[in-house]
């Protein structure tokens, strides 16, 4: 896969960011949270989900009286002194999500690696994307001027509803499928790496991203959905590119950080965390 130098991962698709409204959808997500988790008798969820909302009222504080504009959201144009963190069951993140569209760090480094590395922003490619974010969503599709993006999801928001491991889709229909923060969700996570591969066009790549437990180097099973890990079934080590290539994938492990400046890791807010390119072969 070619290395693009174009820089348009800066551009920005969405001019209208609401920081006021994404501040009070902020608040009532983690208000509903610290409940839930209270009921559940997960105290130290709780109690993050408090410091979450100490700390995002100090950031609006800063951001609306003092209007210190050091880091900046390339998916939304959204500019303030920080990013806002980001909590649930098993994770309390700082500098995170962006208020003005609500993506994650990790969007925005998708962003940046989708643009320097492929072609997937071309209107003339075809992409699926797994469980889109809403505003990430409205991205692709204002990006690929509303041509061949489809979104599914099996529950949350998107374009169609659909299964992983059962997708309704042709053979050979796709030459980017978009699958983020996903198969730690899958039971058979095999069966959704045989969909995505039949999927795929020969030669297209599926874009991969999980939550990695760099210090193991062995995938371990949960026996049920670990409330405590975000739901997750399973946890990842080290071996989840060989795990992926096993299903007949070539993975290449990429990172925004490899082809950005430092000071615009810093200043746009982005996750260092690898993505990886599956080429089907």
């Amino acid at each position: 896969m070619n290395k693009s130098h174009s820089g348009h991962w800066q551009a920005v698709s969405m001019n209208r960011h609401r920081p006021v409204l994404g501040r009070a959808r902020l608040i009532a997500r983690w208000s509903k949270f610290a409940v839930m988790s209270l009921r559940k008798g997960h105290t130290d969820f709780a109690r993050n989900a408090i410091a979450a909302q100490v700390e995002l009222l100090l950031l609006s504080i800063r951001d609306i009286f003092l209007r210190r504009k050091k880091v900046e959201c390339n998916i939304c144009g959204w500019k303030g002194s920080d990013f806002y963190p980001n909590v649930g069951p098993g994770y309390y993140e700082k500098r995170t999500i962006c208020p003005g569209c609500d993506c994650l760090d990790r969007y925005r480094s998708l962003a940046v690696v989708l643009w320097q590395y492929t072609d997937f922003f071309s209107p003339d490619t075809t992409v699926i994307e797994v469980a889109p974010p809403r505003n990430f969503q409205k991205y692709c599709l204002r990006q690929k001027s509303d041509r061949n993006y489809i979104s599914f999801d099996i529950e949350r928001f998107a374009m169609e509803r659909g299964d992983i491991t059962q997708m309704h889709y042709q053979d050979n229909m796709a030459d980017y499928l978009l699958c983020f923060h996903v198969l730690e969700h899958i039971k058979d996570e095999g069966l959704a790496l045989s969909e995505i591969h039949r999927v795929l066009k020969p030669g297209g790549s599926a874009i991969l991203q999980v939550p990695i437990d760099w210090q193991v180097e062995k995938t371990r099973e949960y026996p049920a959905p670990n409330p405590r890990d975000v739901g997750h079934v399973r946890r990842y080590g080290r071996d989840f590119p060989q795990l992926v290539s096993a299903s007949g994938f070539k993975v290449t492990e990429v990172s925004a950080t490899e082809c950005v400046h430092p000071e615009e890791v810093e200043r746009f807010g982005l996750s260092r965390e690898p993505i990886f390119l599956a080429k089907r072969i």
